[in-house]
């Protein structure tokens, strides 16, 4: 007689992974770019004050609060990583933490428009760039390295370059916005949006596994 399919229980964190990736790219994409045929001083205001600003940032702090409870959940389920992915995993979520933490003020930046037209300070746009110098190369190092350490216990291979390539230019691409004022630079912050795959590809194969072991194609 045929035994039984096998039954597992489906946890959270597969879940929070794919809606952390999944609003990320959606808020980046939504997200606006400054008019370059506007005149400097209407630059900074025009585009903090963009309609899209809100919903763009709303999202992309969703994203980061989503990532914290699915990197935790993926420690816990993944007890046998390695001594390094282990540590590049723990450093993922006190980076992902500081990311949330980061997207408060740069969500708050949109109520600073008017202030900026009138040449007055923006302290919650400037805790915004501060707060990415440290919270984005901790995010896309870590994470890169836990992509690579992790290997195909975390998700297929094929996801690993990409995860490579976007943790560096996320790395670089505060730092040469910022305080090297690098033209064009900003086209790195895409880089989140190749963490994001592999971010995805990680909650994703685990959901396929826990289908595979729930029709019995594989031992639980």
């Amino acid at each position: 007689m045929a035994s039984a399919p096998a039954r597992i229980r489906v946890s959270w964190w597969p879940w929070a992974l794919i809606a952390s990736a999944v609003t990320f790219v959606v808020g980046g994409t939504l997200h606006p770019d400054q008019d370059p045929t506007l005149p400097q001083a209407e630059t900074l205001p025009a585009w903090i004050g963009h309609p899209l600003w809100v919903p763009s940032h709303a999202l992309i702090l969703a994203a980061a609060v989503l990532l914290v409870p699915g990197l935790v959940g993926l420690l816990a389920a993944r007890p046998t990583l390695s001594v390094g992915a282990r540590r590049a995993g723990r450093v993922a979520v006190v980076a992902a933490v500081l990311w949330a933490i980061e997207s408060v003020p740069h969500l708050g930046a949109a109520t600073e428009s008017a202030a900026a037209a009138a040449g007055q300070g923006t302290p919650m746009l400037a805790a915004h760039m501060v707060l990415a110098l440290l919270g984005y190369p901790l995010l896309g190092l870590s994470v890169a390295t836990l992509a690579v350490l992790g290997g195909r216990a975390l998700a297929h291979p094929l996801f690993t370059a990409p995860a490579m390539v976007g943790g560096v230019a996320w790395t670089l691409a505060p730092w040469l916005v910022g305080p090297f004022r690098v033209e064009g630079a900003s086209v790195l912050f895409l880089g989140g949006m190749f963490l994001a795959l592999w971010i995805a590809a990680v909650g994703a194969g685990e959901l396929a596994r826990w289908r595979a072991a729930e029709t019995g194609r594989v031992a639980v």
